[in-house]
């Protein structure tokens, strides 16, 4: 069975001691921490905070959960790679393995150079640079992705596999065929609907978190589980509702229940 991990997308109200002992509670393996503000997301800052760093730490050996990913990275025309750079070495402290990066710059040759200069970075510390596309920026499908890698002459970066925004973008489990699958070493889980018509002109007009339980959207997850490498570690991005009765803890049980009921439908399928 997969490995599961709480992104921090699923629970972005909670701080971030809290937020670890929600994840084991609900049976993570791990989790996924926001080290750096995105955009339109509540923002716990860490680095620079001693004593909240003990106390992560502190919480991550009580619970014997791992760090998998580091957010957000977000490559813009203004962007300084060397803002990353505590984040970016705070994450390494921390364990984690990757750093998700956003690609918001219409400039290509100048996100190119970014990419490039914060994988040495990541690099530098024993990261891993993953890029997710987000059909609401400029880097907004797979395709783009793999390019913009093979344009920066990044030997390291991967792809964070967001599903929904792989649907969203008009790409499907097929389009992975003929990738390396180094290019996977973990992905996103999550269910929704594309929440526009097949006009590309509408891309990133949707409304935001569109998601819902896996097996309650339209995305084809079990086609992309069998285009990806087997047993990849999964990171569960499933935001509460903003009407949710449930409490936080609750919730976090509940989607985490989902993806495992969810994945062993899909292995004894395969039986």
């Amino acid at each position: 069975m997969n490995k599961l991990f709480l992104a921090p997308t699923t629970l972005p109200d909670l701080p971030p001691v809290e937020y670890i002992y929600a994840a084991a509670k609900a049976g993570c393996d791990g989790v996924g921490l926001r080290l750096n503000r995105s955009p339109g997301l509540p923002f716990h800052p860490i680095t620079g905070d001693l004593t909240l760093i003990r106390n992560i730490k502190s919480a991550l050996a009580d619970t014997n959960l791992q760090v998998l990913d580091i957010y957000s990275f977000y490559l813009r025309p203004e962007t300084n790679i060397n803002d990353f750079i505590p984040a970016i070495e705070l994450g390494a402290e921390l364990g984690a393995k990757f750093a998700v990066v956003m690609g918001d710059d219409i400039d290509w040759s100048r996100m190119s150079e970014n990419l490039c200069r914060i994988c040495e970075e990541a690099t530098r510390v024993g990261l891993i640079c993953a890029l997710e596309f987000a059909v609401m920026r400029p880097l907004a499908s797979l395709a783009q992705t793999i390019n913009l890698i093979s344009l920066s002459g990044c030997k390291d970066a991967v792809v964070c596999l967001d599903p929904l925004n792989l649907f969203r973008a008009g790409e499907q489990p097929h389009d992975l065929i003929g990738i390396d699958p180094i290019f996977f070493p973990y992905a996103q889980i999550s269910d929704g609907i594309k929440g526009f018509d097949d006009n590309l002109a509408k891309l990133g007009h949707m409304a935001p978190n569109q998601r819902c339980l896996l097996g309650k959207g339209e995305v084809p997850m079990s086609a992309l589980l069998d285009a990806l490498p087997s047993g990849l570690p999964l990171s569960i991005e499933l935001p509460m509702p903003k009407d949710s009765q449930y409490l936080t803890d609750t919730w976090a049980e509940l989607v985490v229940r989902n993806v495992r009921e969810f994945l062993v439908q899909y292995y004894d399928s395969k039986k």
